[in-house]
């Protein structure tokens, strides 16, 4: 049955990347960490995470490379971005090992419900005023690129995002990206950051490859093929209809591993 789950993991994953450019983990560690008892071992949550990280690098690849071809990629304002996260995830992944699975775990579930609920909300975050493509950061643009690629960056290695969702929001909501090439822009950045935090990960806990290798191709092999067809999707559709199929997915999914993992928490759970 476990084999079961890390399909629907991946797949979960993959589409969530070539759709709105999600980490692999915002889908994949919370299935791994509720729903597989392999991963419920001491440092289950931690291995669930390499595993994303992983799936992140070749999904956030073609995704890019399909967001790239129809020209929705802006490196000019997103740069900083790229070289803040790149020097910070791998700081953040040695911290995650040291915290464990108590914070990593219920933090990453509590992230795809909100993530959910906020693209149902909004599923359009492009803006009126978007910028042009190219144009140069101005000085408000270049401080808060700095902050938050800082801060995305510790939490790329930490959490085991490929930091996607987060720089969606900064390219949308800040630095004023139309959707789409936030999307482009932030899966091309995934693309290294994923591979930085990953190996960064197996360097300090290489027994990941030898007790999860094969759980880890089966995931990458999934999840890089349900991007490529998703972010081919997702640039033949509009940008309303990509934010509710988001949504709605995340929602659902959050909700369900929330209420799986704190069920005994709950008063009614031992009626």
């Amino acid at each position: 049955m476990e084999w079961f789950w890390y399909i629907i993991a991946a797949l979960g994953a993959g589409i969530g990347t070539g759709l709105a450019g999600l980490s692999a983990a915002t889908v994949m560690v919370p299935i791994l960490i509720v729903l597989c008892p392999s991963f419920s071992g001491e440092t289950g949550a931690y291995q669930a995470t390499a595993i994303a990280l992983a799936s992140d690098i070749l999904g956030s690849a073609v995704t890019a490379y399909t967001y790239a071809r129809h020209k929705n990629i802006d490196l000019k304002r997103g740069w900083i971005m790229l070289v803040c996260i790149l020097g910070m995830s791998t700081i953040g992944s040695y911290v995650a090992f040291i915290v464990g699975n108590v914070v990593l775990g219920g933090f990453t579930l509590f992230l795809t419900f909100f993530i959910g609920i906020r693209f149902l909300v909004k599923p359009d975050t492009s803006r009126d005023n978007a910028a042009a493509k190219g144009q140069k950061l101005d000085r408000k643009g270049i401080a808060i690129s700095l902050f938050f690629g800082l801060t995305i960056g510790f939490g790329t290695g930490f959490v085991g995002t490929g930091g996607g969702m987060m720089m969606l929001v900064v390219f949308t909501a800040f630095l004023s990206m139309e959707l789409k090439t936030a999307v482009g822009t932030s899966t091309f950045i995934m693309t290294f950051t994923a591979l930085i935090a990953s190996v960064s990960h197996i360097l300090i806990h290489p027994a990941i490859i030898l007790d999860k290798w094969n759980v880890m191709a089966l995931c990458i092999t999934v999840s890089t093929a349900a991007s490529l067809v998703s972010s081919r999707f997702a640039n033949r559709v509009s940008n309303r209809t990509i934010g509710l199929m988001t949504g709605a997915v995340l929602t659902a999914l959050g909700a369900a591993m929330l209420l799986l993992n704190y069920w005994d928490l709950l008063p009614f759970s031992t009626i």
